[in-house]
């Protein structure tokens, strides 16, 4: 079973294809794999070989092209007909001698009718890359692809129904994620057996839906944890060590972020100082978003209330997330004009990692018509363990 219905597949793509008359492009190139899926549905890990979306604008539905082997993957997943998805052998990969974008070219040219220079690309992709570049646009006689990066991004960041759904239950399965892994902290637990735990709850879900495969968190332990986006090790824990989990639960791909910092043994009055402040600007920020305000009143709502206690913090406090975690765009830092709509879903993260202090508290948040609602309900309190 779809995770959406058929019409609401299309409905995306309708809506890609008005915005490619708007930039002039007849035909559209989709490498980027979280919008493949948005796409077309097809859920296959395997963005490591060529693949892609191929968009027309005078089509209603797009096609897929892929590794032969992925087929049965994309049949199963991809709300598409079997006549619109296509492959390129498997002799193509790993050949030193041939490359798959030669029959991946051979599609394009076969399947488009877009005039010289009016075929949209997604320059960015890391499947692209510099030769798969080079290699599209002498097989298609293209010396200029148009820059479609953001395009599809554009319809991302505001969520369906059905999504929101999606991303609320991942918020239960974070929150239950981050209580195990919490409660297996204690004096003389490995490291990796607390991983273990909250991995299992990650994957498990909950009794009424289940996790899906979810990135690999952050895990950052020591006195202070300080050392962002690292991974646990098998050191035993003792009393003094903070520990950040930044985690991100799954449905459907569609991801509910969730970070915050463990105490073992009392926190000493500098953390307790950090704690506040890193809560006070999470609160102020929060209470700042609303449809009609931009990502930089926001971010000066936070400063406003954080600047003035002594605790250094340079990052940006914010960005758009879904499928697979972050959108991309939208980031809630000083610049960014970009308005905040309803129906917006945001990771509204504070960390804080200097020499001397470290902490990280964070929630997915979405911009409702009245204001922002958490999609968690784990406790904003300083979380100690004794």
């Amino acid at each position: 079973m779809h995770p959406f219905s058929q019409e609401e597949y299309r409905g995306r793509n309708k809506g890609l294809r008005q915005l490619m008359a708007q930039r002039g492009v007849d035909t559209l190139l989709i490498f980027d794999a979280a919008n493949i899926y948005y796409l077309t549905g097809y859920a296959g890990y395997s963005d490591y070989n060529p693949q892609l979306a191929l968009v027309r604008q005078d089509e209603e539905d797009p096609w897929l092209i892929l590794r032969e082997m992925d087929v049965v993957a994309s049949e199963a997943s991809s709300y598409l007909p079997h006549s619109r998805i296509l492959s390129y052998p498997e002799k193509y990969i790993g050949s030193s001698q041939s490359t798959p974008w030669q029959p991946i070219s051979d599609f394009i040219r076969e399947r488009s009718r877009a005039s010289r220079g009016r075929i949209g690309v997604e320059l960015s992709a890391k499947v692209l890359g510099v030769k798969g570049h080079a290699a599209l646009s002498k097989s298609l006689g293209v010396s200029e692809f148009i820059d479609a990066d953001g395009m599809v991004l554009t319809l991302k960041v505001i969520k369906s129904p059905a999504e929101l759904t999606y991303m609320e239950q991942a918020g239960k399965i974070a929150d239950r994620a981050m209580q195990a892994g919490r409660l297996a902290i204690s004096v003389g637990a490995r490291q990796c057996d607390v991983a273990a735990d909250l991995s299992h709850a990650l994957h498990a879900g909950t009794p009424e839906f289940p996790g899906s495969s979810p990135q690999q968190f952050s895990m950052n332990v020591g006195s202070p944890a300080n050392a962002v986006h690292l991974a646990w090790t098998d050191e035993r824990y003792k009393t003094g060590c903070q520990t950040i989990f930044e985690i991100g639960a799954f449905r459907h791909r569609y991801c509910s972020a969730l970070s915050r910092t463990i105490f073992l043994g009392e926190p000493s009055a500098r953390e307790r100082h950090v704690h506040q402040a890193c809560l006070d600007g999470f609160l102020a920020a929060f209470d700042a978003i609303r449809p009609g305000v931009t990502c930089s009143d926001v971010n000066r709502a936070f400063r406003r209330e954080f600047e003035p206690r002594g605790v250094r913090k340079t990052s940006k406090i914010g960005y758009s997330l879904g499928i697979d975690w972050i959108d991309g765009g939208l980031n809630m830092q000083e610049g960014d004009e970009s308005v905040v709509q309803a129906n917006m879903t945001f990771h509204l993260i504070i960390g804080i990692f200097e020499k001397t202090d470290g902490y990280l508290l964070s929630e997915t948040v979405r911009v409702t018509d009245d204001g922002a609602k958490s999609l968690s309900n784990m406790s904003r309190d300083l979380l100690v363990n004794y």
